[in-house]
């Protein structure tokens, strides 16, 4: 063999992948917070999962006994899930346009408006630094029909103030208002933050070509606006029900009715009202599903329509 073959075997010889060693400090690293999320995250639901398809109503010396799915189809079947799962979907339904959509004119506005738009920020702001809990106890107050303090006002014009929360027509629509006052300001600070990404210069240059504030909104800023509206619509159709939960809670304990209550406060009816922990692990296990349903089939359907550059 020539000595310039044999330097090209020794070339080739040296492109032969090697054989890497482990490296054991990334796995170190990680270790803590994969620690925390088996201890918090997939133990809990993994035993939330165990506990439905089991009978057992909180008391120690009752054994845990095996059912199989009897308890979803009892949830399934029961009148109260049938009008947990109509009244999410409404409240989805509603929070849309209200938490989704009327926040984006409302940051324009402000964002047009450079730093005179501060006020406006802070003032839309406030409600969501304050505690559900003081939200609830302040609605409580301003919507009490005896003595409340729209009630007063109404009253001195001439106008009784209906009971809003204890009829079957208008408690879910009141609660979904207390949350969308709540967090109304959040978005708008959201819509703020995806307006900062869209140069001036552009407008300007759309403006120098004649186009009206219809054709920039419509044509430059709401398809730059297309990853935040995204985030604010998944968070929205996820979130929602935990944010109507403590309303719900302190208002209406889930009635008139079953009217108010969801497939989130659903769970804590079956577990802490019904003593029925396999039935509410049940009801837990429907409502992650549907949640993971709902947000992949946004995920499919808007996705596609979103420009991340």
């Amino acid at each position: 063999m020539t000595a310039l073959a044999q330097g090209d075997l020794a070339g080739l010889g040296s492109l032969a992948p090697r054989r890497q060693r482990f490296e054991a400090a990334p796995y170190l690293y990680l270790a803590p917070l994969i620690l925390l999320l088996g201890i918090f995250t997939f133990w809990p639901l993994l035993h939330t999962a165990y506990l439905s398809v089991t009978s057992w109503n909180l008391n120690p010396g009752v054994p845990v006994r095996y059912v199989g799915i009897a308890n979803y189809e009892d949830v399934i079947d029961s009148d109260l899930f049938s009008a947990a799962l109509w009244n999410t979907v409404v409240t989805i339904l509603v929070s849309i346009p209200l938490k989704v959509l009327l926040p984006i004119p409302f940051a324009v506005f402000i964002w047009s408006m450079g730093s005179r738009g501060e006020i406006y920020r802070t003032v839309l702001f406030l409600p969501t630094m304050i505690s559900f809990v003081a939200v609830s106890v302040a609605w409580l107050w301003i919507l009490s029909p005896l003595g409340g303090y729209l009630d007063l006002v109404l009253s001195s014009v001439g106008i009784k103030l209906p009971p809003l929360l204890t009829r079957a027509e208008t408690a879910l629509g009141t609660i979904i208002g207390i949350s969308t006052w709540k967090i109304f300001g959040f978005h708008v600070l959201l819509f703020l933050a995806g307006l900062t990404r869209i140069p001036h210069r552009l407008i300007d240059a759309m403006r120098i070509d004649g186009a009206s504030d219809g054709v920039i909104l419509r044509r430059l800023i709401w398809p730059m606006l297309g990853p935040t509206t995204l985030f604010v619509l998944i968070s929205t159709v996820i979130f929602t029900m935990q944010q109507v939960f403590t309303p719900i809670d302190m208002l209406t304990k889930g009635g008139p009715s079953n009217a108010t209550t969801n497939l989130f406060y659903v769970t804590y009816q079956y577990t802490f009202m019904n003593f029925s922990v396999g039935q509410g692990a049940a009801a837990t296990v429907l409502l992650f599903v549907f949640l993971m349903i709902v947000a992949l089939v946004k995920f499919r359907l808007f996705d596609r329509f979103v420009h991340y550059r």
